[in-house]
């Protein structure tokens, strides 16, 4: 859990009392969960994240799927929210949202918490979720929510990573044990758990889960940097040990940021979205 939102989903509540043998059934025969992924693409991991949390609401042995992206709109077609999912845990109705981000912490507080992509901050993305977990009392939703769920309980479920300098302590609402990574100019040395790691690029989708897969796909640092050479944006890396059968584990990750990064324009532009609104325009 990346941060404390209003109100937060019990991971027990999420696995429910089957919850580590499900998994394991899944995790020897992984076909029911590929062909899931197959029949819902996705290339955006907000969205990937969402197709993996509704593969488990609709074949937990304790849940139920009810609904998943289920928008309000108005009359006029325009959107004024959308339920992420709407579920029965146990039988007891709830509304879920759910927030995968991955944020590098440039500065000691977190309103210097942004996204690698600079069209993304933490500020912007707490604010936005507490809206969403407001969204069962807006007067148009009423008339959506199915039976029983027009007092369900509104929770999120917030995962991630958070990308800080070493030995930070981190301020509330964030959560001192989120798990957390390094960052570091491309051209500067990288943080190290040992000095014969292997290292491996992690594509996009595969942010998600600790890294784990054959040694042959891994790559010296030295090659891994010379791939890299040419970015112009920050890369998300694992470093990775190989254990006695010739698997790779990831030990550690970190984004390897390219010369001049952040961009001062699109960073000032990020952090202008940011600020309050002024008072003129809070109450439009």
């Amino acid at each position: 859990m990346g941060w404390a939102a209003s109100s937060n989903l019990e991971p027990a509540r999420l696995l429910g009392a089957q919850g580590w043998t499900s998994l394991s059934v899944l995790d020897a025969d992984p076909a029911p969960l590929e062909e899931w992924l197959l029949a819902h693409p996705s290339g955006r991991l907000g969205r990937y994240a969402e197709v993996l949390l509704a593969y488990w609401f609709a074949h937990a042995p304790h849940a139920e799927l009810v609904a998943h992206n289920l928008a309000v709109r108005d009359a006029a077609h325009r959107t004024h929210g959308e339920f992420d999912f709407l579920v029965r845990l146990d039988g007891e109705p709830f509304h879920i949202e759910l927030a995968s981000k991955f944020y590098l912490m440039l500065g000691d507080v977190p309103d210097s918490l942004i996204g690698a992509s600079l069209r993304d901050a933490w500020r912007l993305k707490a604010a936005k979720l507490e809206q969403q977990l407001a969204l069962r009392r807006h007067p148009l939703a009423a008339p959506l929510l199915p039976a029983g769920f027009t007092q369900a309980a509104s929770v999120a479920r917030v995962t991630g990573w958070l990308f800080i300098n070493d030995g930070l302590a981190l301020p509330h609402p964030l959560n001192p044990h989120a798990p957390r990574g390094w960052f570091a100019p491309l051209a500067e040395p990288w943080p190290h758990r040992s000095g014969d790691s292997r290292w491996l690029w992690l594509p996009r989708l595969q942010w998600l889960a600790p890294a784990r897969l054959p040694a042959l796909y891994t790559e010296s640092e030295q090659d891994l940097r010379a791939r890299l050479a040419g970015i112009d944006r920050p890369q998300l890396v694992a470093e990775v040990a190989v254990d006695e059968t010739g698997e790779a584990f990831e030990v550690a990750r970190g984004f390897v940021l390219p010369a001049g990064w952040p961009p001062p324009e699109a960073l000032a532009a990020l952090r202008a979205r940011m600020l309050p609104e002024p008072a003129w325009q809070a109450g439009r």
